[in-house]
């Protein structure tokens, strides 16, 4: 029986998962909802953020918010956020596509005429991190 208890044991300390904590700073108006994707490389240019790794709409009550994602299996992700004033659910834009709503990703990058690439955006979740913090400002 003891066998059995410590290989259940070393068992459950091999599958670790990881707390990703995202700060999102500049929200400006305090109106509508924050749209949060976790993406792996497969979901992230997809618009439908249903079958992401993980995805939140949060309404607005401060200009900032922290989300904290929990068990995050180790893997390479790209952290998309968007700032939903108009509460159409989808990033608005003007006539050339500039974005008229705040837009953030991981790595703070910004993307030059679209999107930027999972690759820029990309960082990588090891079985070792226990916590790993981002701090997303929204590009206005």
């Amino acid at each position: 029986m003891k066998k059995i208890i410590l290989s259940l044991s070393l068992i459950s300390s091999l599958s670790y998962a990881t707390n990703i904590e995202v700060n999102v700073s500049n929200i400006k108006p305090i109106a509508g909802k924050l749209f949060i994707a976790l993406d792996a490389k497969d979901t992230y240019n997809k618009d439908d953020k249903s079958n992401s790794v993980f995805s939140v709409k949060k309404n607005i009550s401060s200009f900032s918010h922290k989300i904290t994602i929990h068990n995050v299996n180790p893997g390479t992700y790209a952290l998309s956020v968007f700032h939903d004033i108009d509460n159409d659910d989808k990033l608005s834009t003007n006539f050339f596509g500039v974005p008229n709503e705040g837009y953030g990703f991981s790595n703070n990058v910004v993307g030059n005429f679209g999107k930027p690439t999972f690759k820029e955006t990309s960082f990588v979740i090891d079985d070792k991190q226990e916590t790993v913090n981002f701090n997303v400002k929204l590009v206005r």
